[in-house]
């Protein structure tokens, strides 16, 4: 399997300030397909665009970030009988990010909204002419995190709550059909929301904002 990229990048960072966009084309040649038989005579491509802003002044005491990405993409591999979208594959995806720090109380508290239009599923009911026009619901994602600064002894020490998904939207990334195609399972999440509680220490060097900016 080969391919091709061509990406052109922009990226300007300040003290406090990031800007991030990106324009890319990839052409995909000699993809493995199944049908009718075994062979490498697949093709694709992927186009589309990327844009990320991070702030950490505006606002005071506050970081905050969004992202968002667009993506053209089609692909005839494995048995799929033309190019069409692949079902790992949201057109549009987008996340919002804001975290808050509390001096007083040595507290960080953040949010992240995440979003992507739905994806395509395979839906044996249909005939060739229609694969892979059936969509997934958009997916939309809300987690909270909280972490607060301390010293336990000698090692800076943050004590982290994380929940995922806390306003417990049903996820569906597809369905699963029976042999017959009368039937089908939804496809989810294996828990609708996550829930972590943990302790981070660090021993001569402060890495407790790494804790922060990675929860």
């Amino acid at each position: 399997m080969r391919a091709t990229h061509y990406i052109a990048t922009y990226e300007r960072r300040a003290a406090n300030y990031t800007l991030r966009t990106e324009l890319f084309y990839k052409k995909y040649y000699d993809l493995v397909k199944t049908a009718p038989a075994l062979n490498n005579n697949g093709t694709g491509y992927a186009r589309g665009a990327e844009l990320f802003w991070r702030d950490k002044k505006t606002i005071k005491n506050a970081d905050y970030w969004v992202s968002y990405s667009f993506l053209d993409t089609k692909r005839d591999y494995l048995n799929y009988p033309r190019e069409v979208q692949p079902d790992f594959a949201a057109k549009h995806t987008a996340s919002f990010v804001y975290k808050q720090f509390f001096s007083k109380i040595s507290t960080n508290v953040g949010v992240t909204y995440s979003f992507a239009t739905g994806r395509p599923y395979y839906n044996p009911n249909r005939p060739v002419s229609e694969f892979m026009s059936d969509r997934t619901k958009t997916f939309n994602t809300l987690g909270v995190t909280a972490n607060y600064l301390t010293t336990v002894g000698k090692a800076f020490t943050v004590f982290v709550l994380s929940v995922s998904n806390v306003a417990g939207q049903k996820q569906l990334y597809g369905y699963r059909y029976s042999s017959d195609g009368l039937r089908r399972d939804a496809i989810r999440p294996m828990t609708p929301s996550f829930f972590f509680v943990g302790m981070f220490m660090s021993f001569g060097t402060d890495r407790r904002q790494e804790v922060i900016d990675n929860n």
